[in-house]
């Protein structure tokens, strides 16, 4: 346990070492404070125009599709590119896999730290959006707050289930341009699927990004929900499974 926990933290040191992921976590919370100030503006327009009245500030559950279907998935994508594909290509990887670390700590720890690093920045929306909402907008209750803490902390699961897939096709990408390109097209074709055919949204595992849903209102029955957890589990095992085994028998 030692061991994996030293090598999470060296993954994730690695990662905000980078100065791209600071600057994307900036821009990410820049969009909120944005949001806010046109949705104030707006406001303001509306009430002295027609003295209607608009909220418009960002609720922490108005900011969470769009962070939890853009912005995260991409920055998931990238970390997994720099600390599998790139590394691997530099040769740093080369040194990594000799140090007294089994290879699975070592690949499970580059998938928890680039998830870390998505709870962290899901954690600082909510935190800017929660402040913005009560500041500009219609204050929450502590059950509303706890109800869109709780749909955040949910998104976890199937994030770790989308970071194991990028992982996976980050060890079959020869180069960092490759593999984003790979993981980007990917994705979009897994969101674009469904549309044209719906029977597939029950069986993509990208169609669960969203599966907080199925907790914060009225609950489906016992098997709907034993269904979705039973993909969902299934979706992880074959992506951990099939990626460490790759893994493990990569020449570094």
């Amino acid at each position: 346990m030692k061991s994996f926990t030293a090598s999470l933290r060296n993954e994730i040191d690695k990662l905000l070492s980078r100065k791209k992921y600071i600057v994307f976590l900036c821009i990410g919370l820049g969009i909120c404070l944005i949001w806010a100030a046109l949705g104030q503006a707006i406001s303001n327009a509306a009430s002295r125009a027609g003295g209607l009245s608009l909220t418009l500030a960002p609720t922490p559950m108005g900011a969470l599709p769009f962070f939890l279907q853009i912005l995260i998935p991409f920055l998931m994508f990238m970390g997994v590119t720099d600390l599998i594909t790139v590394e691997g290509a530099d040769s740093t990887m080369k040194a990594m896999v000799f140090r007294p670390v089994e290879r699975w700590k070592l690949y499970f720890s580059k998938i928890t730290a680039v998830l870390a690093y998505a709870a962290f920045y899901l954690l600082c929306v909510f935190i800017v959006s929660a402040t913005l909402n009560q500041v500009f907008g219609r204050p929450l209750d502590l059950t509303e707050l706890l109800t869109a803490l709780a749909s955040y902390a949910l998104t976890l699961a199937p994030l770790a289930i989308l970071a194991s897939f990028a992982a996976l096709v980050a060890l079959i990408g020869k180069s960092g341009t490759l593999t984003m390109f790979l993981l980007l097209f990917s994705y979009l074709l897994l969101n674009i699927l469904p549309v044209f055919f719906p029977v597939l949204s029950e069986m993509l595992f990208t169609s669960y990004l969203s599966w907080y849903r199925l907790w914060i209102g009225a609950l489906p029955g016992g098997g709907k929900l034993l269904h979705v957890l039973m993909i969902v589990l299934g979706y992880g095992v074959v992506f951990l499974t099939a990626g460490s085994l790759l893994f493990d028998r990569k020449d570094y």
